[in-house]
């Protein structure tokens, strides 16, 4: 047997041209070249070398060249069934399955002329009545569907441990921060000394500061302004002093303070939203956390000045999970307090009655115009004892304020500076102002306070 007869012979077993150089000591290019000629002369008609076979009753032996190998009808069946079939399984998949080698496969796939469309029955099969094939192709499909449901089912329930797995590894380093924050936040801070007035029948202020976007990080070189979180810090306190010095002196029986609405940034270590969009940041989320309670626990005691404070949770889009964390961790530092009250509720719309008024709380950023209808479903009750109704929502950074069915629906504007993609896709002009209310429980919203960053 020349060179070019074994080339072929291990050609057909699966070796390609390369490993046939190596095997054969042949120069690459020899081998490239008379395979090249080897299939002109194919195109032009002339046959192609086919193993032959014979039948000794329960197996087969196919010969090629100078091998030959032995292989079991039973054997030969499972191939057609494992490569037929539909959706069928690969090469190595097939080998491993039925402990064949590679090449042994080459040569009874040439011999029997095997192909994905052939039919997954060994010639003497076909002598048995078709309803008898079409029923077994049936079981056995049946039977694969369900081994590969079960398959699918381990992936998707080993993907949501994996999932729970990183929620616990990152609610035990957010446990590690809160504990290191509060042993060194509380015997340096020295909150506010002036006790609050208690009144009734007084006003509620409510002071929603939605998407600041704490961590944000904006250069006036690429987008026309600079923002980062020793800005964002100055923007919250600013709108805290300036409000409660415009209402010191007068007749405020609470205050509503949401928090969450995108109050920070991103909410995953690697710095991306809830979603898993990557944001551009200036901290790392270990500080992020860190200085954001820190500024809340600032603004809330400021406004305990005034009136006892009321604090909800209103998950953002780019917060759900480090928001709520916040929320938590400030219901463990004023669970003693008798000026300040944290709900934990993790629901993403939150509904506030006061007297005649009841206002809803949502980022807005799920529920487009179903949200003209979540209310009256969702707090019958306090529809049918209120007269006043309102919602109220962040997400598109400027205020937009619409009535539907007797119900004002506000899209409340924000400080935050114009980050890099919101710049490159147009979002740009809003004036970067912050609404405080005043309400009234006989008279509804009674007068809204604006904050506006000229800077």
């Amino acid at each position: 047997m020349g060179w070019f007869e074994q080339a072929l012979e291990l050609y057909k077993q699966g070796y390609d041209k390369k490993e046939i150089s190596e095997l054969l000591d042949v120069p690459y290019e020899t081998v490239r070249k008379r395979f090249y000629r080897h299939q002109q002369k194919m195109a032009e008609g002339q046959e192609e070398y086919t193993p032959t076979v014979e039948d000794y009753g329960d197996y087969y032996t196919v010969t090629s060249f100078k091998r030959s190998i032995k292989v079991s009808k039973q054997t030969l069946r499972e191939i057609k069934q494992l490569y037929c079939d539909v959706n069928p399984l690969t090469i190595n998949q097939i080998c491993r399955k039925l402990n064949i080698q590679r090449r042994d496969f080459y040569l009874i796939k040439t011999a029997f002329s095997i192909t994905h469309d052939d039919v997954p029955y060994i010639d003497e099969d076909l002598d048995s009545p078709i309803e008898h094939l079409v029923n077994d192709t049936l079981e056995r499909r049946k039977e694969k569907y369900f081994t590969m449901l079960q398959l699918e089912e381990v992936k998707r329930l080993r993907a949501e441990i994996n999932k729970y797995r990183a929620k616990e590894y990152y609610i035990e380093l957010i446990h590690d921060i809160v504990t290191e924050f509060f042993e060194d936040f509380t015997p340096r801070y020295k909150g506010p000394v002036i006790p609050p007035r208690f009144v009734e029948n007084g006003y509620m202020l409510e002071v929603p500061i939605v998407d600041l976007h704490l961590g944000k990080l904006a250069w006036a070189g690429e987008t026309g302004n600079n923002y980062d979180h020793k800005i964002a810090e100055e923007c919250f306190m600013y709108i805290i002093n300036d409000t409660v010095s415009r209402v010191r002196d007068r007749n405020i029986e609470k205050i509503l303070f949401p928090v969450g609405n995108d109050f920070f940034n991103f909410d995953t270590i690697e710095g991306a939203t809830t979603a898993g969009t990557l944001q551009n940041n200036d901290l790392r989320w270990q500080k992020l956390f860190t200085k954001g309670l820190e500024l809340l626990i600032r603004g809330i005691d400021l406004l305990s000045t005034i009136a006892p404070v009321h604090v909800i949770n209103v998950p953002g889009n780019h917060d759900k999970m480090t928001s709520y964390y916040a929320v938590v961790c400030l219901s463990c530092w004023y669970k003693d307090s008798q000026h300040v009250y944290v709900d934990t509720s993790p629901l993403s719309r939150k509904y506030v009655e006061f007297g005649k008024c009841l206002i809803g709380y949502t980022h807005m950023d799920k529920e487009k115009k179903r949200i003209e209808g979540n209310m009256q479903y969702e707090a019958a009750e306090a529809w049918g004892r209120t007269l006043f109704r309102e919602w109220h929502g962040a997400h598109l950074h400027s205020e937009h304020v619409k009535e539907v069915n007797g119900i004002k629906i506000r899209n409340l504007s924000s400080v935050t500076g114009t980050d890099a993609w919101h710049y490159e896709n147009g979002y740009v002009g809003a004036l970067r102002t912050h609404q405080s209310f005043l309400w009234d429980k006989e008279r509804g919203l009674s007068e809204i306070l604006f904050t506006t960053i000229v800077k």
